[in-house]
């Protein structure tokens, strides 16, 4: 929507707007008369209208039993060194992995106090009405200790850019995640940015094209789970936006969890269950849990690593390194799983 047609909605409806990029304004109202909408659905100025959608974090029932100690930390960073299974007690990396690269974490925030981050984590917006700045849910925290915790992630120095548009509950809604793809839009770093969004929701002509303009006009890779649904990652967005790297999760015997969402718009798999990482509540607070949401970090922090080592100018390119690298042909999916699928497994070789 241009500028000039902004105005003129904002003159005749009174409405709000989220500014995406330079032609692309996301409009903003509260409306229960359905003539009404079907009113602003047919303004020249009007591309499309949609109702404000809700968009959970893609994580499964909390996950039970004590926390072991291992010189790996994780089975997960133990098996994407791998071409084949073997022992998941250690792995190689860099402390320099990642440094340089921005993640940004779209999510229910993250405790940067945690001693994990060591002081590369920063909160940069919060879009969450009636809530601070915090995690309180330890989702979005967990999410990002995987990609560059000093510990569990795997761009260890990296940097994390938190903004919040998930409440305590892991739920969000178009709005939020709108403002916060018009933020990264603002102030990322070509060829150094990085977004991590591991939520779903219904499909969503504004957020496709929202996430679209982001990937491919300022080239920023952008790593979304698949969903938890057991289903199509076709049917729900992110994940069926094809300019998006959609993630799905695997357990430690290489299988596709009967809750991963599957099929064609899957680009790769990665560990999701039984996953390691930071939490809320103290600064070494550790919590385990199951979910494409825990799957998708372990892939976007290979893709900061690559990043910090060489340049690259588009999405694409950031994709195809991961799909050229990755291992083929080890995983198995259940009688139930959508299909065509691509059966591979991330790596982060050496």
């Amino acid at each position: 929507m241009s500028t000039q047609s902004l105005e003129q909605a904002n003159n005749e409806l009174g409405l709000d707007y989220i500014r995406i990029d330079s032609d692309f304004m996301a409009v903003a109202g509260v409306f229960q008369d359905e003539q009404f909408i079907d009113y602003l659905g047919k303004q020249p100025y009007i591309d499309y209208v949609e109702p404000n959608q809700i968009y959970t974090a893609t994580v499964v029932l909390p996950h039970k039993g004590a926390l072991k100690t291992a010189v790996s930390p994780n089975w997960g960073m133990a098996r994407i060194q791998q071409r084949a299974k073997e022992s998941y007690n250690y792995y190689s990396f860099n402390d320099t992995a990642g440094a340089g690269v921005d993640v940004y974490v779209l999510d229910t925030g993250v405790y940067v106090g945690h001693n994990d981050f060591e002081g590369r984590a920063e909160i940069i917006a919060n879009f969450v009405r009636y809530e601070d700045n915090e995690d309180h849910a330890g989702h979005g925290t967990h999410v990002a200790g995987k990609i560059a915790g000093k510990t569990y992630g795997i761009a260890k120095g990296a940097n994390i850019k938190a903004i919040k548009i998930l409440d305590v509950d892991g739920s969000g809604d178009t709005i939020n995640l709108l403002k916060g793809i018009g933020l990264v839009n603002n102030v990322a770093r070509r060829g150094k940015s990085i977004v991590n969004l591991s939520l779903a929701g219904p499909r969503s002509a504004m957020v496709d094209e929202a996430l679209s303009m982001m990937v491919n006009r300022l080239g920023i890779p952008t790593f979304v789970a698949s969903g938890n649904a057991g289903s199509d990652a076709c049917l729900f967005s992110p994940g069926g936006n094809p300019d998006v790297f959609a993630v799905g999760a695997t357990d430690k015997y290489d299988s596709v969890p009967l809750y991963s969402d599957t099929g064609r718009c899957v680009q790769m798999y990665a560990p999701g269950s039984g996953i390691e990482s930071t939490w809320v509540g103290s600064p070494d607070a550790v919590k385990i849990k199951d979910g494409t949401s825990m799957a998708n970090p372990h892939v976007t922090g290979i893709a900061a690593t690559l990043m910090s080592k060489d340049n690259y100018w588009s999405a694409k390119q950031v994709y195809n390194a991961l799909i050229t690298s990755a291992t083929v042909d080890v995983l198995s999916f259940s009688f139930f799983a959508s299909e065509p699928n691509v059966n591979l497994l991330v790596y982060n070789g050496n």
